[in-house]
């Protein structure tokens, strides 16, 4: 199917640009200048780790977007639809409604956002996205980052054990278009996430259609952006905490849906900490590997 043309006539002009499953946010406290920060035994993680790089799976195994697309068809239509209210069609078709976009003052965003949320962090059953999910960190992506803290001489050897902590539920994200507007440029720090937590992007739409992705800066602070190739099939590992990053507009009438979630280490993550001024952090599952 060829990609569907740029619209002269965007149908999403105020509001958020995307429609997540997450109730975080992060608000300015007095008592943030007091704050001692996470402790972190080991320091900060190597650099070798925090190198970005793209991880592929096999979609046979843990192709996630099924779970995905039977989620949103029971979320209603707060959430969206397709064209077709009988089926599920691809998830570059799904429809956000605009309205469900308006600014957080004007409530739909903040209350579509909380109605998504509910709905993953409930997938629960057999099939469902949770469950898929957890089979996907557990057996491809924790494994690649212990293999990677092996190689760097963080661990004795890929057989020493260590302790991680995932976000879970994940991040569901939805980018509609044609859209003015865009995610700006930030680095999850601003948001109070820790140096010892490693961020990870997995598209579950065409780039192609959507003409829509992260763009990445090459270390913190340089400013280069440029965006992150990658495709279906395929996650990528980036130090959001310290990168900035942004997701220009959705040109296209495709939605843009993509999950992300980040991982922290031992010795270099604090389970127990949280920024001062955080609310409703996301929830974390630990995995001793």
């Amino acid at each position: 199917m060829a990609p569907p043309p740029e619209a002269s006539d965007p149908a999403y002009v105020t509001g958020a640009a995307t429609l997540r499953s997450a109730k975080h946010t992060a608000r300015y406290s007095k008592a943030r200048k007091d704050d001692p920060g996470p402790v972190a035994p080991r320091g900060a993680l190597p650099a070798e780790v925090m190198e970005t790089c793209v991880i592929s799976y096999d979609r046979s195994v843990h192709d996630l977007a099924p779970a995905v697309a039977r989620l949103l068809k029971r979320a209603g239509p707060a959430v969206g639809s397709w064209p077709d209210p009988d089926r599920c069609g691809d998830l570059e078709d799904f429809v956000v409604p605009a309205q469900s976009l308006r600014d957080s003052k004007a409530g739909s965003c903040d209350e579509a956002q909380a109605h998504l949320a509910d709905v993953v962090a409930a997938d629960e059953s057999r099939g469902g996205l949770l469950q898929s999910f957890d089979a996907f960190v557990c057996e491809r992506v924790l494994p690649e980052l212990k293999r990677r803290l092996a190689a760097c001489g963080a661990l004795a050897n890929e057989h020493e054990p260590v302790r991680f902590w995932y976000q879970r539920p994940p991040t569901l994200r939805l980018q509609p278009g044609p859209s003015t507007r865009f995610v700006r440029a930030h680095a999850d720090a601003d948001y109070g996430h820790q140096h010892g937590e490693l961020n990870f992007w997995m598209p579950l739409t065409c780039q192609s259609r959507t003409k829509t992705t992260i763009w990445l800066e090459s270390e913190a602070g340089a400013g280069d952006y440029s965006p992150l190739d990658i495709a279906v099939g395929q996650v990528a590992l980036f130090h959001g905490t310290s990168r900035r990053h942004h997701v220009p507009r959705n040109p296209t009438s495709s939605t843009r849906v993509s999950i992300d979630f980040r991982v922290g280490v031992e010795g270099y993550f604090d389970p127990g900490w949280s920024m001062k001024g955080t609310r409703a952090d996301h929830s974390r599952m630990q995995v001793m590997l």
